[in-house]
């Protein structure tokens, strides 16, 4: 329900690259995209898996952000048709401190011969449910496409300053690397 309400803001100031809470000396800078949201729109909500703490905001294209060094999941997406979640894994990355982290590129159902990386449906949050959704069916495919050399590349030529940060691809999957 918070997710729907915030459906629309721009990403926390702590996030941001101009961050007065994150830096590269207690956080990784992830860089990624959420390609034309369509119906489904363009809130992204990740969650740190271990302190159970969410970071969302309303991506738009191409995104970079600071988050706390741990592991991840995409917690929630969308929000024009309903917010969705994961129908069955989510997808899942990792965060590393002092390193520019990529992501990848999400794309909406996906055509063949590309396979959806992963499902996410609408959430189905009842009167009753208590602050707990279910996803009772799959509504898209999401893929994630790795373009981190040519999105690096246009990130550092945007962000020169974070030129001497070390890149590593931490694309998102349904299966973490650590």
């Amino acid at each position: 329900f918070v997710s729907l309400l915030t459906g629309c803001s721009s990403m926390p100031t702590e996030m941001a690259l101009d961050s007065k809470v994150y830096s590269a000396q207690n956080a990784g800078l992830v860089v990624g995209a959420l390609i034309e949201g369509g119906p489904y729109g363009t809130w992204l909500e990740f969650r740190e898996i271990n302190t159970d703490k969410n970071y969302g905001w309303g991506a738009k294209d191409y995104y970079s952000a600071w988050l706390p060094a741990g592991e991840y999941e995409v917690q929630a997406l969308g929000s024009r048709r309903g917010v969705m979640g994961p129908y069955s894994s989510p997808l899942r990355f990792n965060v590393k401190q002092g390193e520019i982290n990529y992501l990848g590129e999400m794309v909406y159902d996906c055509q063949s011969p590309a396979r959806p990386t992963a499902l996410y449906g609408v959430q189905s949050c009842g009167f009753l449910a208590m602050g707990k959704c279910s996803v009772p069916h799959p509504t898209a495919g999401v893929c994630v496409v790795n373009r981190q050399e040519q999105t690096i590349r246009t990130f550092l030529k945007k962000h020169p300053d974070h030129a001497d940060m070390p890149v590593r691809s931490s694309v998102m999957s349904m299966h973490v690397e650590r």
